[in-house]
């Protein structure tokens, strides 16, 4: 794993239920309409701000060239269908999704859900098209690294490698314009856990399922 991304790893752990969405499209307006009707009424907000809001929010930021997306309590980015809408313009897309049940890293590209993998299983299961198309970049990486090791810094390090966006905390935690995106709202206590429901279409399985999200092919 890159030293430079041993932060993301803690980073994590204190931050579940957040999907980090990275498009090579410039335009963020393409990236908003992929998640359907938004209301992105809530002007610049950072992650803690997002944090005390009672539904799940989509942040937008660009970075290095490219567009990137930060939800709180949703899933949306990890959704192998999502990917392909927002790919179909020929873009490539690396969603990071991290819940208290899984964690799932994907790439999409020209319309194609290309390949997804847990982070701390990265060579069983796989989904998509060509599930063993970044093996080099997944070796590099670090996810086989021997022992145990946060899944967030060799997911950060993936990143880099495949869309040569460098993440840093302030891409995640500064304030961002900031939308409210359909579905249930989290109980009233506010505080991201397992519990916190996730948005229509999630592919991840509840607590008792123990199964991994598939792409539907």
């Amino acid at each position: 794993m890159d030293r430079r991304f041993g932060w993301f790893g803690t980073w994590v752990e204190q931050h579940l239920l957040v999907t980090l969405t990275v498009a090579s499209t410039p335009d963020a307006g393409r990236l908003l309409s992929a998640f359907g009707p938004t209301a992105f009424d809530r002007g610049s907000l950072s992650l803690a701000e997002a944090y005390d809001i009672d539904e799940p929010t989509v942040r937008l930021g660009t970075s290095q060239g490219w567009t990137y997306a930060v939800e709180h309590a949703s899933t949306t980015g990890a959704d192998p269908d999502f990917l392909r809408h927002l790919t179909v313009d020929g873009s490539l897309a690396v969603a990071l999704c991290f819940t208290a049940t899984i964690s799932t890293v994907h790439v999409a590209r020209d319309g194609e859900h290309v390949t997804g993998f847990e982070p701390s299983f990265p060579d069983d299961p796989r989904w998509g098209t060509t599930p063993h198309a970044f093996d080099v970049e997944i070796e590099a990486a670090g996810f086989r690294q021997v022992g145990y090791q946060p899944p967030g810094g060799p997911a950060a390090s993936f990143l880099d490698l495949v869309t040569g966006v460098t993440l840093v905390p302030a891409m995640l935690e500064d304030p961002l314009p900031c939308g409210s995106l359909p579905g249930p709202r989290r109980p009233a206590s506010g505080s991201p856990s397992a519990t916190a429901p996730l948005i229509p279409g999630t592919l991840l399985p509840g607590p008792a399922q123990g199964t991994a999200p598939t792409d539907g092919t």
